[in-house]
């Protein structure tokens, strides 16, 4: 075998070992409270790019779920409470370019249905979005839905 191999073989097996096992998804408690171990975020995305998003789903007042066009789900889990952002509000997002990023913002519109008075509501900004299971959405809502009493966890 080659030098070159031989280097090449063993810089691989070094990643491999040197990158720790994958740790469990966060559960819904976790993602509440804050605790989930930093390596569940560090897919953590700072922009999703516009024209992927197919639809958009607000869970509650700090939770909008991005569904992207390869099942892809991306969580934008607010800093705080935005005031109207509710599962039937219009969302208006203020972006630059072909993508949606942190610190852009996103506002309820408030239309009364015929066009002629049309509202915004206040600006909330956006996090970095956080890739989510399925799985973890659906614990999300339950948890949202039906509260389990978690010390130090601001309302869902």
């Amino acid at each position: 075998m080659s030098e070159l191999r031989v280097l090449a073989m063993i810089t691989v097996l070094a990643c491999v070992w040197s990158f720790p096992a994958a740790a469990g998804e966060p559960t819904a408690e976790e993602i509440l409270k804050g605790e989930a171990p930093p390596i569940d975020y560090s897919h953590a995305m700072k922009c999703l790019p516009s024209y992927k998003i197919e639809r958009t789903e607000v869970l509650s007042e700090r939770y909008i779920l991005f569904h992207l066009d390869n099942d892809a789900l991306w969580l934008a889990q607010l800093r705080g409470r935005c005031p109207g952002v509710t599962p039937n509000a219009h969302l208006a997002f203020g972006k630059d370019e072909g993508r949606l990023c942190e610190w852009d913002s996103v506002r309820v519109v408030y239309d009364d249905g015929i066009g002629s008075d049309v509202r915004m509501g206040p600006t909330c900004n956006l996090p970095k979005f956080d890739p989510v299971s399925p799985e973890q959405v659906e614990m999300l809502k339950q948890q949202i839905r039906k509260p389990t009493k978690l010390a130090g966890t601001p309302k869902p």
